[in-house]
């Protein structure tokens, strides 16, 4: 079942995986999870339950599986899937993102393109004041 177009941002829990269809076709399948992070009432960062969730992506495969590896943070948008199986007897639902875009997150770090290291040298200091309290939720 086809559900509406989301993004997001995501925490890749592994790196992406390449696949080719018969015909030739590749596309990358990255594994991602998204938490909900907030402050207490004390002040304190907490995470909520986390989400994971398959993000595949056929179009730039080649280029996904060169660029992305665990532990980065990615934006993803495209069509939310929704699928039904039976597992061991028991009817199961799992989601997946088809993406038609995926991109590297810079809220917590630097993301270094070829043109941008073609073009200039990385900055080595942020542009911007990061609240130094706030960590990376994946």
């Amino acid at each position: 079942m086809m559900l509406p177009h989301v993004s997001g941002e995501f925490g890749v829990v592994a790196d992406p995986e390449i696949r080719f269809s018969e015909r030739g076709n590749g596309w990358a399948k990255i594994r991602g999870v998204a938490k909900d992070r907030k402050r207490d009432a004390t002040g304190n960062w907490v995470d909520g339950d986390p989400l994971f969730i398959d993000i595949v992506v056929s179009t730039g495969a080649e280029h996904i599986v060169e660029s992305v590896v665990k532990g980065d943070t990615i934006i993803a948008s495209g069509r939310l899937v929704m699928r039904e199986y039976e597992h061991n007897g028991e009817r199961k639902v799992s989601y997946q993102i088809n993406a038609d875009a995926i991109g590297p997150s810079t809220r917590w770090a630097p993301a270094i393109t070829q043109k941008s290291m073609e073009s200039r040298k990385p900055s080595t200091q942020a542009e911007t004041a990061i609240d130094s309290t706030d960590e990376p939720p994946f």
